[in-house]
């Protein structure tokens, strides 16, 4: 029963720890220079005054820069960024494990609460244990793929 009192601050803890590294980023974004320097096949996320895509850098001039796919006016990019997928899809992974733990928890618990009669009936406490286990497995797969899709933790390296 202890072990269901320290869910929620070890979860709150995770949350706390993904969360402040991200907005502790809140320099502004270096300029064109550091999009220079950048060596080919590095991959990045462009946003433009129309589209989204990612891509692998070709060539950066003054003017242009050109991916794999196509090429870019500097005047048209709102932004790139430098994904971190990989990041992001960790991060969501254990978001989504915590989140999945308390929510199945709730409901194991909830479930067999009333139901002393029946031949199945187990206390309270194992049947948060089995619905946190439950829920945290379909969390950990709903939270790596909301991770991977949103990249949380892209760098901007170039803002116009």
């Amino acid at each position: 029963m202890r072990s269901l009192r320290v869910l929620p601050l070890v979860c709150l803890s995770l949350i706390v720890l993904l969360v402040l590294p991200a907005t502790a980023q809140t320099a502004p974004p270096p300029g064109w220079r550091q999009v220079q320097s950048l060596p080919p096949q590095t991959p990045v996320q462009v946003k433009t005054d129309h589209t989204k895509t990612t891509c692998l850098i070709t060539t950066v001039t003054e003017e242009n820069l050109t991916c794999s796919q196509s090429v870019f006016a500097r005047g048209e990019i709102k932004t790139i960024k430098l994904p971190r997928k990989a990041k992001s899809t960790v991060a969501g992974l254990l978001i989504g494990a915590g989140v999945g733990a308390g929510v199945g928890a709730g409901v194991g618990s909830a479930i067999n609460a009333g139901d002393s009669g029946s031949l199945i009936h187990v206390s309270g406490g194992k049947s948060a244990g089995v619905g946190a286990a439950v829920g945290a497995i379909i969390g950990i797969g709903i939270g790596a793929i909301v991770g991977h899709s949103t990249d949380l933790f892209a760098t901007t390296i170039y803002k116009r």
